[in-house]
């Protein structure tokens, strides 16, 4: 896929249960393809999100922000319950 000349934004606010954490996955995957990375590189941007979901516990909501912007894909993922880290 051809990496797109604008900056693109994903947010979104999902369970941890499943079938959620894998839809989070494949998502994450897709963003990080329409940016133009390597298959590589949108592997570890799928791993990010998905140790962030593993790491809240079954019980929360994640939020995640994806952002794409000169080929780099930058991650925020934190449950919804915890204070939001600046960038």
């Amino acid at each position: 896929m051809v990496e797109s000349p604008r900056r693109a934004d994903l947010r979104l606010t999902i369970s941890a249960y499943s079938p959620y954490r894998e839809l989070a996955g494949e998502l994450a995957d897709k963003f990080a393809e329409y940016a133009g990375l390597s298959v590589e590189r949108r592997a570890d941007v799928v791993a990010a999100v998905l140790r962030t979901v593993d790491e809240s516990g079954d019980d929360r909501e994640i939020e995640i922000d994806l952002t794409a912007e000169g080929g780099t894909v930058i991650v925020t993922a934190v449950p919804t319950s915890a204070e939001r880290p600046a960038r």
